[in-house]
């Protein structure tokens, strides 16, 4: 009986060990399972497995690496360009006679007669003066009107006021012939200016010129309505820019391909008319549907309107009719008043817009013998010179009279506070 117990003794504390033992291994398999949040060997989290594509490659580069961050397309920084535009700088045999007295008989002296506006000249990134008709050399002969060929020193006198943009398309840019023509251009060509109007042959025509300023690149085209009937050569190369749709178009296009912002300076509209004529508003229709950006208009010897014109696809246009004259001795109050253009191009987040457009009215006096030029801001108009224009002959001439032509003609939202009622 004792044999029987202690038989049934051993194997209770056999199975007892067992059973511990199995409970010790179990333990020692969990303890031993890692985490998939335990640190590895390098004493960072593990990372998750790797994701295919859905051609089994696992995404990276063609090095195995990860693929690079594609970076933001980043905008043009903001930046501005400051442009001034004057009218018609014409050069009378008044004028350079009055030059020749100013330097003494022996040289031409035409730098002075500018002072009271030669700080809005100096003062902006881009200048543009309409420079009516030739300044081809001393060997045409000086003439004034109805053929002109002025000094050379006038375009120097130019140069020196800042003005860095010219133009010469304009009705008397033969008026010594093609000869004439190509000898304003060789000598504008030794100046640091951009010349407009002056084409040799089709392919420079259609080099539309471009100025690049402040990281603003804008394209400059220039077009006139005829050349009083002066002919160029027969067989001649040379390309006289007319205005015409089809060449507008077309270079409205390449302009828009080469720069950010167009300019499009036009020779146009009726002499001593204040407001623009049919043709004028075809033309303006056509430069707005092909998004120019600025029309500055010339000829008319007056002021005419300033306008904000829109296309359809919403694209604004500012329009400048008429800047009248700069300088002249012609002979009516209504052609001694003229305008001098300032606006900004600015381009902010990446778009492009013409800002602060601001019209300067200027009077250009001269005395009865027609000497004595000077072009004075309205402002600066002493009212006693008034009385001695040499135009008075030709109408009133007086303050107010200077005054109405602008406000008359000049939306007050283009106009300077001392003209707006």
């Amino acid at each position: 009986m004792q044999k029987s117990f202690m038989r049934k003794y051993a194997a209770f504390l056999a199975l007892l060990l067992i059973s511990v033992m199995a409970i010790s291994c179990d333990a020692s398999v969990q303890m031993l399972t890692p985490s998939v949040t335990a640190p590895n060997l390098y004493g960072e989290t593990q990372p998750p497995a790797e994701i295919e594509t859905a051609e089994g490659e696992v995404p990276g580069d063609a090095d195995g690496g990860a693929a690079a961050a594609q970076p933001e397309k980043q905008l043009p920084p903001d930046t501005k360009v400051s442009f001034l535009a004057c009218g018609d700088n014409i050069i009378h045999s008044n004028v350079y006679e009055d030059a020749l007295t100013r330097g003494g008989g022996t040289e031409y002296q035409f730098i002075h007669m500018y002072d009271d506006v030669a700080d809005l000249i100096s003062g902006v990134d881009l200048a543009y003066v309409n420079q009516e008709g030739p300044m081809g050399g001393e060997k045409y002969g000086y003439s004034g009107y109805p053929t002109f060929n002025g000094p050379q020193e006038m375009g120097d006198a130019l140069v020196d006021l800042g003005f860095n943009i010219v133009n010469i398309a304009n009705n008397h840019m033969l008026d010594k012939w093609e000869s004439g023509f190509l000898d304003t251009v060789a000598y504008w060509k030794t100046k640091d200016v951009t010349l407009i109007g002056a084409y040799l042959d089709k392919e420079d025509y259609d080099d539309i010129r471009v100025v690049e300023k402040n990281g603003i690149k804008i394209a400059l085209l220039s077009y006139t309505y005829g050349t009083n009937g002066m002919v160029l050569s027969k067989g001649s190369s040379t390309v006289i820019p007319l205005i015409v749709e089809e060449d507008i178009r077309r270079q409205c296009g390449i302009a828009r391909d080469k720069a950010d912002f167009v300019i499009c300076s036009i020779h146009w509209g009726n002499e001593d008319w204040f407001k623009p004529s049919a043709h004028q508003l075809d033309f303006k229709d056509i430069m707005v549907e092909c998004g120019v950006d600025v029309i500055v208009g010339t000829h008319p010897h007056v002021l005419q309107p300033i306008v904000w014109e829109e296309n359809s696809e919403g694209h604004k246009t500012l329009v400048i009719y008429s800047l009248g004259n700069f300088i002249s001795t012609m002979l009516y109050a209504r052609n001694m008043v003229g305008g001098i253009i300032t606006f900004d191009i600015v381009r902010k987040d990446g778009v492009i817009t013409v800002e602060n457009p601001l019209l300067h009215p200027i009077v250009c006096y001269y005395n009865r013998s027609r000497r004595g030029l000077q072009v004075y801001k309205m402002e600066n108009f002493p009212a006693e010179l008034a009385a001695s224009h040499g135009s008075q002959k030709y109408g009133a001439f007086d303050i107010n009279t200077l005054k109405r032509f602008v406000t008359d003609t000049i939306d007050s939202a283009f106009l300077p506070d001392y003209l707006k009622s």
